[in-house]
């Protein structure tokens, strides 16, 4: 991997074509620097990119805290990612005032609220979705929704800059061998590529929407969520200016 990516493919092991013309603000040379004087821990894993640049010259977004290890589901082990991780941002800034030219004066504003978890618990779905349906433009006679092709995580990076989608199934939300039960964004049934497109915060809103007017419709009609009229969810969701295909 290069120290300083200039595009997006740099830093994807499995990136597109495409991506090799978008530009990257990726850093990790500062930090690797900083390990070498001794002031970062070797086995820290720390890279940054950065969002937005204001008029003002400020960068009101820094993604620099990187952490595996972390156990989603024990509040112990989120504790101690919750500690580790303000350490490391006070590293991070440091390394950068140091070692990154533009960032001699920066001073930190403030620290994300809390640890951010990207996976942690899923179900076990009607169907689960894959990575092949994610970049083949996968439809679905249950869609609820439609969702760029974007993946962001696990050494992919595939940017939503061609107007290629995939449709997003109901089944996804229903869990095998539990009734009366919808559920909507991260936790729906997939693998975990494409974990990395369901997991965006628009893709959530789109399986959040789909189950809430599912368990409406199941209401209406008294019959189970896994039973209801996926044609009368459909024209619902069109109703409220969902598209669907």
């Amino acid at each position: 991997m290069l120290k300083n990516p200039k595009s997006i493919s740099d830093w994807g092991e499995a990136s597109g074509e495409k991506e090799s013309a978008e530009f990257s603000t990726y850093m990790r040379e500062p930090f690797d620097k900083a390990k070498e004087a001794g002031e970062i821990p070797e086995d820290v894993r720390m890279e940054s990119y950065w969002g937005s640049f204001t008029n003002a010259g400020e960068i009101p977004n820094l993604n620099a805290i990187h952490m595996a290890g972390i156990d989603s589901t024990d509040v112990w082990d989120l504790t101690r990612g919750e500690i580790e991780g303000r350490q490391r941002v006070m590293w991070a800034v440091e390394a950068l005032k140091k070692y990154a030219p533009g960032f001699e004066k920066a001073r930190l504003r403030t620290i994300g609220a809390s640890i951010g978890c990207r996976e942690s618990r899923k179900i076990i779905g009607d169907y689960d979705l894959t990575e092949h349906d994610v970049l083949n433009q996968a439809k679905f006679e249950d869609s609820i929704g439609i969702f760029p092709e974007f993946l962001d995580g696990n050494g992919i990076a595939i940017m939503p800059s061609t107007g290629r989608y995939f449709q997003v199934p109901y089944r996804i939300t229903l869990p095998q061998n539990v009734e009366n039960l919808l559920v909507a964004g991260r936790c729906v049934a997939g693998d975990k590529v494409s974990h990395a497109a369901t997991r965006q915060m628009m893709c959530c809103t789109v399986t959040g929407q789909g189950a809430g007017v599912a368990a409406a419709i199941s209401l209406e009609t008294d019959v189970t969520p896994r039973r209801v009229d996926i044609a009368r969810v459909q024209e619902a969701l069109r109703a409220q200016g969902v598209r669907l295909d």
